[in-house]
Order: C-alpha cells, then structure tokens, then sequence
C-alpha cells in the first residue's frame, strides 16, 4: 500500500495537475494556474477617475491640425474617457522677457504687463489655444473634474521677477508679503472660469514643493516651499476662498514622490482647522517608486490610518528617467503596475497621468521617445498613440467615475505570483472589472468564480493592443498572455 502511494504521488508530480470542484463541475489546473475570487461586498476607497495634465502641450496642440483628433483620443468616450483635466496657470515665462526659459515651457499667462497702461491687467483672451483645447476636451462630455494647477506664482509676484526658481537652491521664490496677491490673481482666474460654465472642482497654487526649482539651471517653471511656508501660504489661500464664497476646493501640496514629507506635508494642512474647511484633497505625485512597492504599500497604510475619510489623489506619474520608446510595450507594463498599485497599494481615489500629449526625441537607436500619452513632434504636426496609451486605457474606459476597488483574492499553487498585478472594482452600473498586469514571461490560466452573465475580455500585448479576445457568456477559465495587459468586465 504505501509502495501504491508513493507512485502515485510521483505520477501526480510528473503531470503536474491538480483537479478541483468549482461550481458543481470538475476542472484540471497546472500547478502554476491561478484561482481567483473576488468579494463585492468586501469595499475599499473610492475610484472618483482618471485624467491627464494639459501642461505644456495644450497651449500648442489647441491651434494645430491634430487638436480635434488629440481630444477624441484622450476626453471622448471612444478613447481613454478621461474626466479629469489638469489645466496649467502659467507662470507668464512667455511674457517676461528676462525669462529662463524658452519654447513650448513657457507659458502665456491671463496676467500681464500693459505697456500703455504702466501695469499689470488681466486679459482673458490670452492663452487661446490652452482654452481652445479644453473647450474641445470638455465638449465630449466626460470631464467632471477640472483642476487649475500652478507650478510658479506669476513672475511679477516673486523675488527674482522669474517663474523659474530663485537664484539659490533650496530657497522659496516668493515671499510672504505676495501671499494675498498669489491668492487674489489665483482666485481670479478661477471665477473667470468659473462664470464660463468649466466645472472647476479643485484649485492648486503648490506644485512639487519639496523640489529646488532654482540654482544656475532650470527647465521649467517651479517654486519651492518648505513646510511651514506652504502651510502659511495654505491659511492665506483658506482664507481669501472663504471670503470669495467659491464653490471649489483646495488640492495640494502635489508632492512630487512618495516620502516622508509627504507625510509632514499631510499631516500639517489636514490637521489645520482653517484649511481643512476648504480643503478638498491631499494630493500626491507617484515618481520615483515605479518598482518599489514596499514604499507604496507604507504610503497606503499611513493614507488608511489617517485619512480614510478623504480623498487622497494621484496627481502626476510618467516613467523616470523616460527610457523606452514610445511603441516598446514595456513602458506600458510598467505604467500599467504602477497604476495598479497605486490604486490597491497606495489606495489613490483618482490617477492622473502628467501629459495628455508631448513631443519626442530620437535615442541612439533611432528610436521616439517621450512620455506623452500621444506623442508629436516639435511643430506638432506629427501625432502617434503611444503603447502607454493603452496601459490607461485598460483601467479609465472601464473603471467609470464612482466605482469602489473591491477584495480579490488570488493564489498561485506551485510558484511565487508576482510579478503579476491585479486589481478588482464595482462599478455604478453594477459591472465588475478586473484587470490584470502579467510582466511575466510566461502565459497563465486564470480561474473565476463568476459563472454566470456576460463577460467580456480585453487585452493588449507587443504584438496586439486593446483587441477584445472573448466576449459572450461567463466562462471560468482566462488564458492570460504573457507580457500582456488584461480587462475582464462582468455584465
């Protein structure tokens, strides 16, 4: 008997299967399959959507042959539908003629210097094209969320009359005495849009603040802040809004990675009372931590413990140093985990990516390179779907505005799972969508435990992108390719 046994033991190894019961029906798996089970009425945050930066590119993509085409792609229900849109409040490089910097990074701004006049005025006519964008943007009817950003307070509002940092590392470039004026033109601007019928929810006045933004070189606008100037700056802000009854909300500080000032930054403008009363969102960037997921995983911890009844966003993420090229599908691997993770990870209500569209260069292979969702060249005249379009795809055409990240369970049973992520959501309308990311370089059966229904299945590969690879009744058995990128919708 215990000779019987042990053969059979070693037959069972050599075939390497497993036979289970599920849903009253036998069914073989390899050892390396994957089962999986999801739990709706297990519920996390909230997922309130995905967007993109319109900064720099609008402001030269809105008077081009591809404005119309760029927005289907990015704003329309055809494309990524897309419902949060950055909007850029320049800094006014473009204006100042003792700018640091040049081309399409400097902005035009509402704010400006009338020569017949003597002074600064506002004129809202200016930066037409941004304008005209995000009228072509907003006219698909997906956006719900506008928010106007800034990197740097207006040049005439600083110390060094730049947008670009001062002169000194480390050192804040406007000073407290212009904190009610940042605040007025701020606030000014917002009601311009405001009355025009933009569905402005948040307004940014701090961007990356823990980042130098001067020195002897710089390449955009910036300003940085040390913690206690963007709290005082913040009561300011609170202030002048409560004061304009403005039916918007405060977003900030927009820290450029995950850390441990981010954490001071949290902790200090949520725990004021006079901020929190317009506070809207504690807003965060994503750099730096693309393949470090014990870092999000901290964040994440911290964000439930603390904030767990706020909305902490995720305002910015492209690929750093942006090293593959725009038709490798690794890039969209790798954006596509990183969104992944920031959802279930750092528990982020919303992801944004930093640009809708950016132009390229050329590698030493010869290669376009950018980290545009849509690429273009310098005169913007070319436009091409980068492979990262497609990682955002996967999650922002499905995962509509409102659903609640739901408990997935998945086990493999012979090897380690990762590197494979996944993520489960309910959506409003009741569907549930998963989607998985497979870095692997080997293919997986997935196993289900919805039966019933209809479920549809899309997925996007080097060789094949967002092509739907099975739809009809409910099936069990998900063949997930490797190196792929997979959505499963349940009717």
């Amino acid at each position: 008997m215990i000779i019987l046994r042990k053969l059979l033991c070693l037959f069972l190894s050599l075939i390497d299967v497993i036979i289970i019961q599920a849903g009253g029906s036998e069914k073989i798996m390899k050892k390396s399959d994957v089962t999986v089970t999801m739990n709706k009425y297990s519920q996390y945050q909230t997922i309130n959507g995905f967007g993109t930066s319109a900064c720099w590119w609008a402001q030269l993509t809105g008077d081009s042959p591809y404005a119309d085409e760029a927005a289907k792609a990015l704003y329309s229900k055809d494309g990524l539908a897309l419902n949060i849109y950055r909007y850029n409040i320049g800094g006014g490089s473009k204006d100042n003629p003792n700018s640091r910097i040049s081309g399409s990074r400097a902005t035009e701004s509402f704010y400006y210097y009338n020569e017949e006049k003597g002074k600064y005025e506002y004129d809202f006519t200016r930066d037409a094209a941004a304008q005209k964008m995000l009228e072509k943007c907003l006219s698909y009817g997906c956006i719900d969320t506008v928010v106007l950003f800034a990197n740097s307070p207006h040049y005439s509002m600083t110390r060094t009359g730049q947008a670009t940092g001062g002169q000194e590392q480390y050192f804040s470039n406007l000073p407290p005495e212009n904190y009610e004026a940042y605040a007025d033109y701020f606030i000014t601007i917002t009601k311009y849009f405001l009355e025009k019928g933009v569905p402005v929810k948040y307004i940014s006045p701090i961007n990356e603040p823990q980042w130098s933004w001067g020195g002897d070189w710089v390449g955009q606008e910036g300003c940085h802040y040390e913690p206690d100037e963007v709290l005082a700056l913040y009561k300011v802000f609170a202030k002048k809004m409560k004061e304009a009854k403005l039916d918007v909300k405060l977003m900030g500080p927009e820290s450029g990675e995950i850390s441990d000032v981010t954490k001071d930054y949290f902790d200090r403008i949520y725990n004021d009372e006079d901020i929190k009363d317009v506070l809207g969102s504690l807003a965060y960037h994503s750099y730096w931590s693309d393949d470090k997921s014990w870092i999000k995983k901290d964040f994440g911890e911290f964000v439930n413990e603390k904030y767990s009844d706020f909305n902490v966003d995720m305002t910015e993420w492209c690929e750093l140093p942006c090293s593959h090229s725009i038709n490798d599908f690794e890039g969209a691997l790798i954006m596509a985990r990183v969104i992944s993770q920031d959802l279930t990870m750092s528990n982020a209500n919303s992801w944004t990516s930093w640009v809708g569209v950016n132009n390229y260069s050329v590698n030493e292979n010869g290669e376009k390179v950018s980290d545009g969702l849509l690429v273009s060249n310098e005169e913007f005249s070319e436009l091409y779907t980068g492979m990262r379009y497609y990682a955002l795809k996967h999650f922002s055409k499905f995962i509509t505005p409102g659903s609640k990240r739901i408990a997935i369970k998945f086990d493999v049973i012979k090897e380690r799972l990762m590197p494979i992520d996944i993520s489960a959501y309910i959506t409003p309308e009741g569907k549930r969508v998963v989607v998985i990311v497979n870095e692997q370089d080997v293919g997986r059966n997935f196993y289900f435990d919805i039966l019933y229904g209809n479920m549809q299945v899309i997925t996007s590969t080097a060789e094949s992108q967002f092509k739907t690879t099975y739809s009809g009744h409910a099936k069990s058995k998900v063949n997930i390719p490797a190196k792929s990128i997979t959505t499963i919708v349940y009717e």
